[in-house]
């Protein structure tokens, strides 16, 4: 009999044409089993892999699915003993077109998710509602899924500075009822912010050995008696939190691109540009780069790092790969880079690196790369913003950005000081929409009969009860 129980998951994360990642956290040593079929309520469903839960790994694992149909609905669950679960423990989940087919499909995303009850707030419910109605195949969660630095929102009731402390405040966020409930209904992809760590923090050196966080941080949490470990960010400290973000969110995902290297024990080895946290994955003819802009991020003086060279690599060979096989491609950050306001004070978004900005700018007008669409978060308001890429050519291609955020957490109202970006390389710059209160973004890629894409961005908000945005449709 096992003696351990399932305290976070199932969830499906990394899902494409043909495979899926099956997900879970228990409390303690166990076997994950995995069971899946093609038939509601799981009737006939089969043993379909295990995995063995271990202590180094906070007992989190992963079940990788192989040889799926494309564009088939699957029906999984999972248990710590090899029996079969009860028809009610069965979630549903449908793989994606082949990569380059023109089909059809509808996704959400958002950001910043800091439950304020034991519920865990509202915004997730109403989104597990939209998930039927508008057949949502999966959710992109763009940072900040808890937030450690919050301790009156964590669970673990002061600052995280330990493994100990971060995995247990992803135990108690992640098991709120509504985040938990929405998890197992839809596959997610996701990519973390700041608050996984702390809160605006960055390295001090391109090697990775010496962190920090923002001199005022310290100060107002000086001023409140925390203790000293609390107010400084060892590297030590992010270490463990990454850690812990690599067993709750990045496990799941599809394969990094440069995966940080780690020991024998699971501990992340950081050096110079040896590794991060970005991945790319293709739905039908819609392709996705998903940035880490956090863990190679660098702030010394002048010397302001974002992305690290390598995975500039990556972004470029990624845009003219796709270039052409892609009509529609979406750059996933957890920041915003067509959005910059006058208040931005503390500078923590594209906007304080200007430099790697107009890099990208630069290459996506001197390469002519049309079709691309930017999802962000991080703002605590939402925004759709349209813009044109100047192209040496003489050429003008629209581009165009979304922002969805918080689910759960206060509006942050110095973000409505927007203003046109300042670039050679981008011009006729409009805000479409800017909306406060909890929200979520649902996106549709829909194919006209001749092939042209269309992109649906729709916000659901909550201002004096949950109301729907006029769409914002781009061709």
């Amino acid at each position: 009999m096992a003696t351990s129980s399932l305290i976070l998951g199932p969830m499906i994360g990394g899902l494409s044409h043909n495979s899926a990642n099956v997900w879970a956290r228990a409390d303690g040593p166990s076997t994950l089993y995995v069971w899946v079929g093609t038939q509601a309520e799981g009737k006939g469903a089969k043993l379909a892999g295990s995995v063995e839960l271990h202590d180094h790994d906070g007992f989190a694992g992963v079940v990788a699915l192989k040889k799926l149909s494309a564009e088939t609905e699957y029906y999984f669950a999972v248990t710590l003993l090899r029996s079969r679960p009860k028809r009610g423990d069965f979630h549903r989940f449908k793989t994606f077109p082949k990569p380059g087919q023109a089909a059809s499909f509808s996704f959400m995303f958002g950001s910043c998710y800091l439950p304020p009850n034991e519920h865990g707030g509202q915004t997730l419910d109403v989104l597990r509602q939209q998930v039927k109605d508008d057949d949502l195949r999966f959710g992109l969660m763009l940072g900040d899924q808890i937030y450690a630095d919050d301790a009156k929102g964590n669970g673990i009731g002061h600052i995280a500075v330990s493994l100990k402390d971060y995995r247990g405040a992803y135990q108690y966020v992640w098991s709120r009822p509504a985040f938990r409930d929405l998890q197992a209904d839809l596959p997610l992809f996701m990519t973390l912010d700041d608050h996984e760590v702390e809160d605006d923090w960055s390295w001090r050196d391109e090697n990775r050995k010496w962190a920090g966080i923002p001199w005022f941080n310290k100060v107002l949490r000086w001023l409140k008696s925390i203790p000293p470990e609390q107010r400084h960010l060892s590297p030590e400290r992010v270490k463990a939190a990454l850690k812990t973000y690599v067993e709750h969110q990045v496990i799941h995902a599809p394969k990094l691109l440069l995966p940080p290297k780690t020991n024998s024990l699971g501990e992340l080895t950081l050096g110079k540009d040896d590794g991060n946290f970005a991945y790319t994955f293709e739905a039908g003819k819609a392709a996705f780069f998903v940035l880490d802009t956090r863990s190679m991020r660098v702030i010394n003086g002048k010397k302001r790092v974002l992305l690290g060279e390598k995975q500039w690599g990556f972004l470029q060979d990624w845009l003219l790969k796709t270039k052409d096989k892609y009509p529609v491609k979406f750059l996933v950050s957890s920041g915003t880079i067509l959005h910059p306001f006058w208040l931005d004070v503390t500078r923590d978004r594209w906007n304080g690196f200007p430099v790697e900005r107009e890099r990208l700018l630069e290459f996506l007008a001197v390469h002519e790369i049309e079709g691309v669409h930017i999802l962000c978060g991080d703002l605590h308001t939402a925004h759709a913003v349209s813009a044109e890429l100047n192209c040496p050519s003489g050429k003008h291609l629209p581009i165009h950005e979304f922002c969805a955020t918080p689910f759960e957490q206060k509006s942050m109202f110095v973000s409505n000081t927007y203003h046109p970006l300042f670039s050679k390389w981008i011009g006729k710059q409009k805000k479409l929409l800017h909306q406060t209160g909890q929200n979520f973004g649902i996106v549709n890629v829909d194919f006209e009969k001749d092939g042209t894409p269309l992109v649906t961005f729709t916000l659901h908000y909550n201002k004096n009860g949950w109301k729907t945005q006029p769409p914002v449709i781009t061709g």
